[in-house]
């Protein structure tokens, strides 16, 4: 293949990523969009110095060229960087796919709808990668209510989406065992509480209205699930506050959320069932109302007093609040824990 114009090229979806669509034009080729995004930088000369994909602002000059060599309007290149899509949207409002320090190889690709996929296939189209999975609060697809995937069902690894070319079309696989990703009829779920998860659905769909449209609201999103995520009692633990949620003794922070505790901004850094888990305490704790100042529902304010720096005594009656408060989240603290723990 040479450096000129690409014989086959389809074109992006409305909805889809950058980095898919490179991709689903690379595999054409028996390459990654990395590496055929590095070809193109070094004018064909060398495969094996992969280009970082940035979906989040993209620079001109490449999708020029990408652009031109695909026989795209680079214009319709622009309009996939996620910057143009949601202009107001902070970047540390995207799903990060860990700690920053942590190599790409380790944290994988964004979380996918498998039943999305399963829609791609049916309707004969390449499957392809959402924009919306990259937003930090999205944990549910919202068009079939069916948790995201961040992990191979079959393999358990942490999902790495690559793209192969199967009966003429791009279908997504898991990099690791070559599963191609459908919901294969629901194999490996398992059925959650339909009215919690729907609740987690709202919060997230209320988030998303609040951080694309830079509504006031969005602050106090960031100071609840900051408070969410605090440090429990002392910083160096690296515990947060939301294990008293869980009302469970010696309940330890597993490492691939640890990095999560203390950050202003924690749901981009979390595991698919972590970000659920963070939706439903933040409605249960917090209340639909979203009281994160002055006068604190009774969760919130033993919460809050637990992760202060000195020890505070609940009065009585705040005591008796909070253990009817237990009582009613009964029901989140269940699905909480099956959600984590699903092998999916």
């Amino acid at each position: 293949m040479g450096p000129g114009r690409l014989p086959v090229a389809p074109r992006p979806y409305r909805d889809e990523l950058l980095s898919s669509w490179m991709a689903r034009v690379a595999c054409r080729y028996g390459l990654t969009g990395q590496e055929l995004a590095g070809h193109f930088a070094h004018d064909g000369s060398c495969y094996s110095s992969p280009l970082s994909i940035d979906d989040r602002t993209l620079a001109q000059d490449q999708t020029r060229v990408w652009a031109q060599a695909c026989g795209v309007d680079p214009e319709r290149l622009q309009r996939l960087a996620l910057s143009r899509r949601y202009p107001r949207r902070p970047r540390s409002w995207y799903a990060s796919r860990g700690p920053e320090w942590t190599p790409m190889t380790v944290t994988g690709s964004t979380p996918v709808c498998l039943a999305c996929f399963a829609a791609d296939q049916s309707a004969g189209r390449d499957g392809y990668l959402r924009a919306g999975w990259m937003l930090a609060e999205r944990c549910i697809c919202p068009v079939h209510g069916e948790l995201l995937h961040d992990h191979c069902v079959s393999c358990h690894r942490r999902l790495s989406v690559a793209f192969r070319l199967l009966e003429g079309r791009a279908q997504p696989v898991c990099s690791y065992c070559g599963l191609i990703l459908t919901d294969g009829g629901g194999e490996g779920d398992r059925p959650h509480d339909s009215a919690l998860v729907a609740t987690a659905l709202a919060t997230q769909q209320r988030i998303a209205a609040s951080v694309n449209g830079k509504n006031p609201e969005q602050e106090q999103f960031e100071k609840a699930l900051a408070n969410l995520w605090a440090p429990l009692d002392h910083p160096a633990a690296a515990r947060p506050v939301l294990a008293l949620w869980f009302n469970e003794v010696g309940w330890r922070c597993p490492n691939v959320v640890r990095h999560a505790v203390g950050a202003k901004t924690p749901l981009g850094l979390l595991p698919v069932r972590w970000r659920v888990v963070t939706l439903l305490a933040l409605d249960d704790v917090f209340g639909p109302e979203l009281r994160v100042d002055g006068t604190l529902p009774p969760a919130a304010a033993h919460l809050v007093r637990r992760a202060a720096p000195r020890q505070i005594r609940l009065s009585s009656s705040s005591r008796r609040s909070h253990v009817q408060q237990q009582r009613s989240a009964a029901e989140y603290e269940r699905l909480a824990r099956q959600i984590l723990a699903d092998p999916r």
